[in-house]
């Protein structure tokens, strides 16, 4: 028995805190002179007041709004749109291999081309470009667009880019390496030309991408094909000049003979002196025959002298003589050093022409298989589903937002 009036004095206790404040409440409306009934129902009605507020403010009005502006106000938007995909001409059996495995697009569509060209679709040098062709600001400015739609007279370039971002949506398919892109504007001819000349500078940009990677991949190969060639124009010149101070095509083979001619003078020399021995034994040191064979003696050494000296390069008379031994070496030198330089030349051609079929290869081309043409009516805005949208986030709000107060305000009690 103690045990269970102890459990029970705090549920007393609470009770009888609750029947004071009620107590309390019943004696301030008696007091009022207002009856209980209507205490009770005053809070409840201005809730359910306030409540029916909110909806038309943040839900019906809205609403409302949005109806009058797409079905009255809304200008008629007209779309022209293009597919095309980035294709190359090397497409080795590997790449089709994993292609056909994983699904993915081949080497000749490359991922980075696509997502370059669709940063390009959204940037502000497409814009630019765009700009030198047609008026693109006048288009989007027009009086008959509605000011919702209507691009601001004193729109600066970032916020035509943005603008820009409204009226033209694109999509790219990983797997095959499609990209769409789809143009609005107010009138059927200028989406259709838009369109048109969007696909115009998107097609040179591949194209400067294809020629910028061509050049590039070339570069190195033809500086290789200008050095050799620089180095071989060089070595053949010097021969050039050695072949015309020497005035001799070939100064080995001048050098040749010359050895050739001495050694024939040397046995001439050697039978004269021979002669000259044996008339000595003969006759006496006056004699004209000895005296005329010493004198051819003395001559065809003086000869063998002047030959070897040639040769040698000892100075003679000018003292800027060069000897044919200088010149056959300078000239055996330059024939290597020619050899070398025609087969780097001939190497540095191979790579060239390697590089040039490698570069060939990694050729890219837009292949366009949806072409711009003029649409027949307006298909934006979409107006009764804009509405239900409307309509349906308006809703969400205001019940998210109700659910919020009743939540805060039950936590707050």
């Amino acid at each position: 028995m103690s045990n269970t009036n102890v459990t029970d004095m705090p549920k007393a206790n609470a009770n009888d805190k609750t029947e004071t404040v009620t107590s309390r409440a019943t004696r301030a409306a008696t007091a009022a002179g207002v009856p209980l009934g209507i205490q009770a129902r005053r809070p409840q009605k201005t809730r359910r007041n306030r409540l029916a507020l909110s909806l038309v403010l943040v839900c019906l009005l809205p609403t409302l709004i949005g109806g009058i502006y797409y079905a009255f106000y809304a200008s008629d938007r007209y779309a022209a749109s293009a597919g095309f995909a980035v294709r190359g001409v090397d497409s080795g059996g590997g790449a089709d291999m994993l292609s056909s495995l994983t699904g993915l697009a081949s080497s000749g569509s490359t991922t980075s081309d696509s997502y370059i060209i669709l940063r390009y679709l959204e940037s502000r040098d497409l814009i630019e470009q765009l700009s030198d062709e047609i008026d693109l600001r006048a288009e989007f400015q027009q009086a008959q667009i509605d000011s919702i739609s209507r691009l601001g007279v004193d729109a600066t370039a970032e916020e035509f880019v943005d603008y820009w971002g409204r009226r033209l949506f694109t999509t790219f398919d990983a797997t095959s390496g499609i990209i769409t892109f789809e143009v609005q504007a107010f009138s059927a001819d200028a989406s259709q030309e838009i369109a048109a000349l969007v696909l115009t500078k998107v097609r040179d940009l591949v194209n400067g991408l294809s020629i910028s990677a061509r050049t590039d991949s070339v570069h190195f190969a033809q500086q290789e094909v200008s050095r050799a060639e620089a180095r071989l124009r060089d070595v053949q010149l010097q021969i050039r000049h050695l072949r015309t101070r020497e005035s001799s095509i070939n100064p080995t083979t001048g050098a040749e003979l010359e050895a050739k001619l001495i050694n024939e003078l040397e046995t001439q020399l050697v039978d004269l002196k021979a002669r000259v021995a044996t008339l000595r034994s003969t006759v006496g040191e006056g004699a004209p025959a000895l005296v005329r064979l010493e004198r051819e003696a003395r001559s065809l050494s003086d000869q063998i002298d002047q030959r070897r000296a040639a040769i040698s390069g000892e100075a003679g008379e000018s003292g800027a003589a060069q000897g044919a031994a200088d010149v056959m070496a300078t000239f055996e030198n330059l024939e290597i050093e020619l050899t070398f330089a025609q087969q780097n030349y001939a190497t540095a051609l191979s790579s060239l022409e390697s590089a040039r079929i490698e570069a060939d290869r990694q050729h890219r081309y837009l292949a366009v298989y949806s072409h711009p043409l003029l649409p027949q009516e307006p298909i934006y805005p979409r107006r009764i589903r804009n509405m239900f949208l409307v309509a349906l986030i308006s809703l969400g709000v205001w019940a998210i937002g109700t659910l919020a107060t009743y939540a805060v305000r039950d936590h707050m009690s």
